[in-house]
């Protein structure tokens, strides 16, 4: 085990933890995938330029945004960094207690299945931005909640009105030929949602490292 030591105890602690309850390893890499239809959470046990270890970042990933790599989109950094500095036996012990975090976390997250209580969670975030604004409007329009869906979509408009970043014109444009079309289609307005999820997930299993990704029944 010499050389890559601290490699090999990530990767073991964190499959004992997280492979029982159902989360699946990125390829190879450090990355464990907890699918809950519409969203993934991420656990991430990253490196560090200045030392070997592990930070742990854990959070969703909301699967209605077409992109062909993860991000997370709600959540953080969970703790400081685990440096492992020689001792095989102490950084063993705290990379099972980031684990055992990691595993809180999972569980955590996954009530977010219920979708009353991540428009709740998710229409808390202080951060104002238009993508911010977007996937709240995309939540509630998921949940069915017309009301609030609508007023974050009038302001998204507002917010991406001669804002010329390509992160803006981008929410500018779903908006626009997306939204407003079908704004007092209740239907079609969840369809949207629901199509976009459906396409994110065929996008992702294309991917050599994510083809354990399972076919949802409702989400694709």
């Amino acid at each position: 085990m010499a050389g890559n030591v601290h490699e090999k105890i990530i990767i073991r602690t964190a499959k004992d933890m997280l492979a029982p309850m159902g989360l699946f390893q990125k390829g190879q890499s450090r990355t464990w995938i907890d699918d809950n239809g519409w969203f993934l959470t991420i656990v991430e046990f990253q490196s560090n330029d200045w030392g070997k270890g592990s930070h742990l970042h854990v959070g969703l990933h909301y699967l209605w945004e077409n992109r062909d790599s993860l991000s997370i989109d709600y959540g953080d950094r969970e703790r400081g960094f685990i440096s492992f500095t020689g001792d095989a036996d102490k950084f063993s012990k705290e990379m099972l207690e980031q684990a055992a975090l990691a595993k809180e976390k999972v569980l955590y997250y996954r009530s977010f299945s219920k979708l009353t209580l991540a428009r709740k969670k998710i229409m808390e975030i202080v951060i104002q931005s238009p993508r911010n604004t977007w996937d709240r409007m995309m939540i509630c329009f998921l949940s069915s909640d017309w009301e609030h869906g609508r007023n974050f979509y009038n302001q998204a408009v507002k917010e991406t009105k001669d804002d010329f970043r390509e992160s803006a014109m981008a929410v500018q444009d779903l908006v626009t030929h997306k939204i407003a079309p079908i704004l007092s289609n209740h239907e079609k307005l969840e369809e949207f949602v629901i199509a976009s999820v459906r396409e994110s997930r065929c996008i992702l299993r294309e991917k050599s490292s994510m083809k354990k990704l399972a076919v949802d029944e409702k989400f694709g």
